[in-house]
């Protein structure tokens, strides 16, 4: 008697592993192609697996664990930019109420600096495709305007960054 059995596939379950590679690569202050230099990967990998395009294989993903110190089921499982103070060793975390309010602080401020990237790289696309335009030629002093508010936000996400950065140093376990 033969039985035939249907072959199912498992599907599997979504991960965070692109926002979270993300978030880490944007805390140390690094693009996608100085990561990649970093991990001896391209930068079409970092990209693939941040936009969540691909998932890596589990080399790439533990060389990519390991870099960042971040265990594996944290980088798959946490929304890490939810919980940046997470993302630190515990010996930062200071244990006095006040310590802990500043790092609640911190915290709100890395996520709304997470935010306010989101927000720049959104507008950043925006205006290149408005600068493409017919438009552009006829509103050229409003789009100065705006050039000149994305450069202003863009330095202050980056001063926000290195703020983040000299707080929560990197902790590199390789």
């Amino acid at each position: 008697m033969n039985i035939n059995k249907k072959k199912t596939k498992n599907i599997p379950k979504p991960t965070h592993f692109g926002k979270n590679l993300k978030f880490l690569r944007r805390m140390k202050g690094l693009s996608q192609t100085a990561l990649a230099a970093e991990i001896g990967l391209s930068r079409n990998n970092i990209a693939s697996y941040e936009s969540g395009i691909v998932e890596p294989n589990s080399k790439n993903f533990l060389s990519t664990c390991i870099y960042f110190g971040i265990d594996p089921k944290d980088m798959l499982e946490i929304i890490l930019s939810e919980h940046p103070v997470e993302v630190t060793s515990a010996d930062d975390r200071p244990d006095t109420i006040i310590g802990q309010q500043l790092n609640d602080q911190m915290e709100q401020f890395v996520i709304q600096t997470n935010e306010m990237t989101k927000v720049l790289e959104g507008y950043q696309v925006f205006f290149a495709m408005k600068s493409d335009s017919d438009t552009y030629a006829t509103n050229r002093e409003l789009y100065s305007t705006l050039e000149d508010l994305l450069e202003l936000l863009n330095s202050l996400v980056r001063s926000n960054w290195n703020l983040i950065q000299s707080v929560y140093p990197d902790h590199d376990k390789t």
